[in-house]
């Protein structure tokens, strides 16, 4: 079934300011009942740019063949999550990387560390052996990656430092010097609804005190909604709460920030 979120032109008539959700699992099952509705009430909020995330290759398809109703603003990212490696077989993986080689696969994602999830080092080891391997097939393959990292901040800036690549930090939960560091990499941080809660003090940091034009903003739908909306399924409409409280922190318009957004966006993807 294809969705549609209406044309460019047909959503900035609803919305003065285009948005962008650089990273949104929108495929996922938490929206198999009303996706087309969700992306409707994207395109009426102005979240027009869309970063499709798959974790899965079933994901992965559906979601290619959505994007091709709007290639310029709609992209799709497939990567193995890190955690998945211990199921992980080769087959699997063969049919992962058939898909980041599909044309219509603009970034390998999400991949990377998660140390929340796993204690055991052995494990923790074919994790950093996985992301290696991913990063050089996307710099294969010319593409960005983007990078999950949960507990891991230190091995994923060091594997990042020595194995170079073009990409995105999704969700940064680092400090504003850690921010740095990746930014010194030529890394962009994407920031979504942890910006707004009370306690966010080092996300708020980091907005305020990073190179705005590495700066983008994302939902991780369906998870961590933001403010007001905290505790409910996340979706790319809730993208102007995220902006608006970015845009706070660093003392301009909401409009300004979400232009400069779209531009850090641009430039992001024409980067090989």
């Amino acid at each position: 079934m294809r969705y549609s979120a209406g044309s460019a032109s047909e959503n900035n008539n609803m919305s003065e300011i285009t948005y962008l959700d650089s990273h949104a699992h929108l495929f996922s099952d938490a929206f198999d009942e009303d996706r087309e509705a969700v992306f409707r009430r994207a395109g009426e909020k102005g979240v027009t740019l869309l970063n499709i995330m798959c974790t899965s290759i079933e994901e992965a398809y559906a979601a290619m063949a959505y994007a091709e109703q709007d290639p310029q603003n709609i992209k799709v990212s497939c990567g193995i999550f890190p955690t998945d490696v211990n199921t992980l077989t080769p087959e699997v993986k063969a049919s992962f990387y058939d898909v980041m080689k599909d044309p219509r696969c603009t970034c390998i994602g999400e991949i990377g560390l998660d140390y929340y999830w796993e204690k055991e080092e052995v494990m923790r080891a074919k994790q950093r052996e996985l992301f290696i391997e991913q990063i050089e097939l996307a710099n294969a393959l010319h593409k960005p990656i983007c990078v999950h990292s949960r507990d891991a901040m230190q091995d994923t800036f060091d594997i990042l430092k020595e194995h170079r690549c073009h990409g995105l930090m999704h969700s940064f939960s680092g400090s504003a010097e850690m921010g740095n560091e990746f930014i010194k990499l030529g890394y962009y941080l994407s920031l979504g609804g942890p910006v707004t809660f009370k306690n966010a003090r080092h996300s708020r940091e980091v907005v305020s005190a990073m190179d705005i034009n590495y700066l983008l903003t994302e939902t991780d739908s369906p998870y961590m909604a933001p403010e007001p909306v905290r505790g409910t399924r996340n979706e790319p409409a809730n993208i102007p709460y995220i902006a608006a409280k970015m845009a706070e922190c660093r003392g301009m318009e909401t409009a300004e920030l979400a232009n400069t957004v779209e531009a850090n966006w641009r430039r992001f993807l024409e980067m090989k």
